[in-house]
C-alpha cells in the first residue's frame, strides 16, 4: 500500500518554492499556516465584522492595521475550500497627497495604478510572498480596477478591497458600492482625518457612514489612537496635528526652536505603554 505524499505546511512566507503559474501559487498559498495574530482587540472586532457582513466599513488613524487585517482576510478566504471566492479586487481613489503630482504614467492599467496600490501590495507580499503575488496578479486572480472603470460591471464571487476610502467622492463610492454582486464581500477602509479631497467636495466615506448605519448586512468598525501598532511616536504626532489649542499663526519656527533650546522640556507621552512595550521587546 502506497503512502500518501506528505503535504508540507508553509509556516513562514518565503519565495524559495518555485511558482510559475496560478495553480502552483494557489496550491502553495493553501498550505500556509493561516493564523493571524491580532495586535489589539479592535483588529479582532474588525475581522469578526468582515466575517458577518457583506459590506464592512472601517475607519481609524494610520498605523492601526486596517489594511493588513482586510488583506489577510481576503487572501485566507480566497484559498479557503469552504468559500466560493474566485478572486480579489483592489481599488483605491487615485488622489495624490495634498496636490502632489505624479504626472503622466505610461503602461497598462495595472502599471499606471501600481504606485497607488503599494500599501495593499506590500501587505500581500508579507503574507504570501512576492513571487506568488506576481503570479496571481498576472493571472488576474488578484486584480486592480480603478473607480473610473467600475461603472457597468457587477463583481460576483469576489472579495473587494477599497483602501483609502476617505479620498472618494460621494458619486465614486456610490458607483463602487452598487457594483457588488452575488457571493461577493466588500471591505472598505479609510481615515477620515487624512482626506486629500478638496474642501468643497463631499467625502464619500463620511457620507456612507451617515447613510448606512443600521442597514442590515452592513458592518462598521473603528480604531482609535490607542490602537496604532506602528512606532508609538506616530500616535504622539497625530495628537499634535489634531490639537486645536496649538496656535501656529504668527509664530516663527526659528524663534520657537531657539526659545526651546534654552531650556528643553518634554511633555509626558500619552501612549507611554506602547513605548514601554517596545523597550521590553528590544
Amino acid at each position: 500500500m502506497k503512502r500518501k505524499p506528505k503535504v508540507e505546511t508553509i509556516t513562514k512566507v518565503t519565495d524559495n518554492q518555485q511558482c510559475q503559474n496560478k495553480r502552483q501559487a494557489l496550491s502553495q498559498i493553501k498550505r500556509i499556516k493561516w493564523n493571524i495574530e491580532f495586535k489589539n482587540r479592535n483588529q479582532e472586532k474588525f475581522w469578526n465584522t468582515i466575517s458577518s457582513n457583506s459590506l464592512s466599513f472601517c475607519i481609524g488613524p494610520a498605523g492601526c492595521g486596517k489594511t493588513f487585517v482586510a488583506t489577510y482576510y481576503a487572501l485566507q478566504h480566497l484559498v479557503d475550500k469552504e468559500s466560493n471566492f474566485d478572486g480579489v479586487i483592489i481599488t483605491k481613489p487615485m488622489v495624490e497627497v495634498d496636490g502632489e503630482k505624479i504626472g503622466y504614467l505610461p503602461g497598462n492599467v495595472d502599471e499606471k495604478t501600481e504606485p497607488f496600490m503599494q500599501s495593499v501590495y506590500y501587505n500581500m507580499e508579507q503574507i504570501i510572498g512576492k513571487q506568488r503575488l506576481d503570479v496571481l496578479r498576472k493571472s488576474g486572480v488578484i486584480k486592480v480596477i480603478p473607480l473610473a472603470y467600475m461603472r457597468g460591471i457587477t463583481l460576483q464571487n469576489k472579495i473587494v478591497l477599497m483602501d483609502e476610502a476617505q479620498n472618494s467622492t460621494v458619486p465614486q463610492i456610490k458607483t463602487f458600492l452598487t457594483r457588488i454582486g452575488m457571493g461577493s464581500k466588500y471591505i472598505v477602509s479609510g481615515d477620515l482625518g487624512q482626506s486629500d479631497l478638496r474642501r468643497n467636495v463631499d467625502n464619500g466615506l463620511e457620507d456612507s457612514i451617515k447613510r448606512f448605519t443600521g442597514v442590515y448586512g452592513v458592518g462598521f468598525s473603528r480604531f482609535g489612537m490607542g490602537d496604532i501598532v506602528r512606532h508609538p511616536i506616530v500616535a504622539e504626532l497625530l495628537d499634535k496635528y489634531q490639537d486645536d489649542s496649538i496656535d501656529l499663526s504668527g509664530i516663527d519656527a526659528e524663534v520657537t526652536l531657539s526659545e526651546w533650546l534654552k531650556q528643553p522640556s518634554y511633555e509626558h507621552p500619552k501612549y507611554t505603554h506602547y513605548f514601554r512595550n517596545m523597550q521590553n521587546k528590544a
